[in-house]
């Protein structure tokens, strides 16, 4: 199913991804949460948990998990990632490519924390996705769904999600 899954759904797009990270103590346990929005209103949702990691480490998770979903969802149009957190999107759209010319260090000449996690994110990142900063807990509808989503899983709850089919098929 990978990679056709928009012919089996009515060929619908995407046209907006909203990602957000929790972390209850930081470190300790966190979570991530995805919202999906497609062209004819349909939502999908995706979280999930990690009983010992840092913020940080939870939103670049939320934001590979929703790349991959893109990605697995086969669409070629342009659509918008959305995340409040500015570690990742200066990181993306800024610092990573001093980091990969330095080979992985910072400006101080220290290794950049959470290599692999970038390294994943800057392999997934494509020219079609267009990040844009979201700021958080302003009422924002996509913004406020996932930071739920993110900090139930982090504080050890399930939550209710909507869900068109289970993330246990995106790769």
């Amino acid at each position: 199913m990978k990679g056709d899954a928009s012919k089996i759904f009515n060929e619908r797009k995407i046209e907006s991804l909203y990602t957000d990270g929790a972390c209850s103590g930081n470190p300790g346990p966190g979570g991530w949460g995805v919202v999906i929005y497609f062209d004819d209103g349909t939502v999908h949702e995706m979280g999930g948990r990690e009983e010992e990691t840092t913020n940080n480490r939870m939103e670049l998770v939320s934001a590979i998990s929703a790349l991959k979903f893109w990605r697995w969802w086969g669409q070629e149009k342009s659509v918008v990632l959305y995340t409040d957190s500015e570690y990742v999107l200066k990181g993306i759209t800024q610092w990573i490519d001093g980091w990969k010319k330095r080979n992985w260090k910072n400006a101080s000449g220290k290794s950049v924390s959470n290599q692999q996690l970038w390294q994943e994110l800057d392999r997934l990142n494509q020219p079609q996705i267009r990040w844009q900063h979201v700021r958080g807990h302003s009422g924002n509808r996509g913004n406020e769904r996932c930071d739920a989503i993110a900090r139930a899983f982090s504080l050890g709850e399930s939550p209710a999600m909507k869900e068109l089919f289970p993330s246990s098929t995106i790769e």
